[in-house]
């Protein structure tokens, strides 16, 4: 075998809620149930004596070893050694939009080159690998479509959750999580109300961090409301934005929203 060819999704958080304040290391506890969906990348990996990366992008991103693929790569050849790989990226998502497209073309390249080189790694190296890489990349090393997250984003949990109908995702400017956290903090109590549970069970269509969202870019709310009144049964932001997305009943429905405006594409959940 000289090249192994794999698909990157996207995904998008159906529920995220985010316990304030933030810990002593930074990070905030969350708990989320994200779906992998159809929108993805293509990582291309083939043997070779070091490791190198090719892209095709419409999108502006981090170039040789400021690209997660390249670091996912250089980190896994110091816990398990290879001579190197060259590494081809056909980018489809759209960075800064909540959607965890990086970090699922990090996951690709280590399963890729764990294939590729026969390194035969135990799953809970990669997890460790995948972990130091970034708080979203564990989930997309998971086999089900759908995970519960919890903790920083290192307890993950398999969901038999399944959700039908057509996705309108619409994409805008970049916005910086940083950013989102930031305000998120500084919200008064009064302005996070997110729902109760213990354990939830199913899927609560709810981000903690649309509040913030919506003060930093106000047309972010006006695109969830577009969704809801030309029909989607459910709209909401996925991670800290600044995509949108609506689930409608029937595809027909989707395109006929999507074909009105600009940056939408239509996905499913896989």
């Amino acid at each position: 075998m000289k090249k192994i060819e794999i698909e990157a999704p996207a995904k998008l958080n159906v529920f995220l809620d985010v316990k304030k304040p933030g810990r002593a290391d930074g990070f905030h506890e969350l708990v989320s149930l994200t779906g992998k969906i159809s929108l993805s990348d293509t990582v291309s990996v083939e043997k070779a004596g070091r490791i190198t990366l090719e892209t095709d992008s419409p999108y502006t991103i981090p170039r040789g070893k400021k690209n997660i693929c390249v670091a996912a790569a250089e980190l896994l050849r110091k816990m398990a050694p290879f001579p190197g790989a060259r590494i081809k990226l056909v980018k489809r998502i759209p960075p800064g939009q909540g959607m965890g497209g990086g970090s699922s073309d990090a996951a690709a390249v280590i399963q890729a080159i764990d294939k590729l080189w026969g390194l035969r790694l135990m799953d809970k190296t990669k997890m460790a690998v995948a972990a130091a890489l970034g708080s979203d990349v564990p989930l997309f090393l998971m086999s089900s479509p759908f995970v519960w997250i919890r903790g920083r984003g290192e307890k993950l949990e398999l969901s038999r959750r399944k959700i039908k109908g057509s996705l309108v995702l619409w994409f805008g400017r970049t916005l910086s999580t940083k950013r989102v956290y930031e305000y998120f903090d500084r919200l008064p109590e009064g302005d996070f109300c997110g729902p109760s549970y213990k354990m939830p069970g199913r899927a609560v269509f709810y981000n903690a961090l649309e509040e913030a969202a919506f003060r930093l870019r106000p047309e972010i709310e006006a695109k969830k409301k577009k969704l809801l009144e030309a029909g989607a049964e459910k709209a909401l932001m996925t991670g800290s934005g600044s995509a949108v997305f609506g689930i409608f009943k029937t595809l027909a429905v989707a395109k006929k929203f999507a074909a009105t405006e600009c940056s939408c594409k239509i996905a499913r959940f896989l």
